[in-house]
């Protein structure tokens, strides 16, 4: 069998789901969130996986952990 190709994620590409950050910040109370602010979001999710990475890496490590965030 062969193996499947790991797709590989663009810089530009959301790492989150727009849906549930929607619902999350309307459950809140009577608040919406602008298109631009998916983009900041996302960016942050980025560099917090990316902080993650080092430090487990500077663990000799190739699982990411809950304390690595």
């Amino acid at each position: 069998m062969a193996k499947k190709k790991k797709k590989k994620v663009s810089k530009s590409e959301l790492l989150i789901k727009k849906s549930l950050v929607q619902d999350y910040i309307k459950s809140e109370g009577d608040f919406r969130i602008s298109k631009e602010s998916f983009e900041v979001l996302s960016d942050r999710v980025k560099d917090l996986c990316d902080e993650a990475l080092d430090r487990a890496e500077m663990n000799r490590r190739k699982t990411i952990q809950r304390q690595d965030f």
